[in-house]
């Protein structure tokens, strides 16, 4: 025999699904990285037409969304020596919870990078690779190769 599973919030049907056995549910619209209390949610079986009394769900955390890639477009850059730059990589998804990034440079004596930042300072005539990291634990990395003039 089918039963619902319903979700409620503030006393709205806020998701629900249909299936014998265990019954697994979806909410959309949760913000990730986030920690609701218990009873935020309460959750109620239908079977026949009458539904359960409404039992609170515990609290829970969503997960992080973590970065998937990041990139420099164009993977090099040419500089004047004595300028300086802020690296701005892409990353994907747009919708990932942790941005930040650490960056370094192979051969800081000719271009020095902010570890946190990505501003660059070009210092002297050569080339530099800055590697970018992320910090949200999924270790994806970029490269760009500066030259300075």
């Amino acid at each position: 025999m089918s039963r619902k599973l319903k979700v409620y919030s503030n006393d709205q049907v806020v998701a629900s699904s249909e299936g014998e056995g265990r019954i697994n549910v979806s909410l959309s619209g949760l913000e990730p990285a986030t920690t609701y209390p218990k009873g935020k949610y309460k959750v109620a079986f239908e079977e026949n037409g009458k539904e359960s009394e409404k039992v609170d769900v515990p609290e829970f955390t969503t997960n992080s969304i973590l970065i998937t890639s990041i990139s420099f477009v164009p993977e090099s850059k040419t500089v004047q020596s004595g300028s300086h730059e802020q690296l701005e990589p892409n990353i994907a998804p747009s919708t990932a919870t942790n941005k930040a990034l650490s960056y370094v440079s192979n051969k800081p004596e000719t271009v020095k990078v902010d570890e946190n930042t990505g501003m660059i300072s070009a210092l002297e005539t050569g080339e530099a690779v800055i590697t970018a990291t992320t910090k949200d634990g999924s270790n994806k990395t970029a490269q760009i190769t500066i030259t300075v003039e």
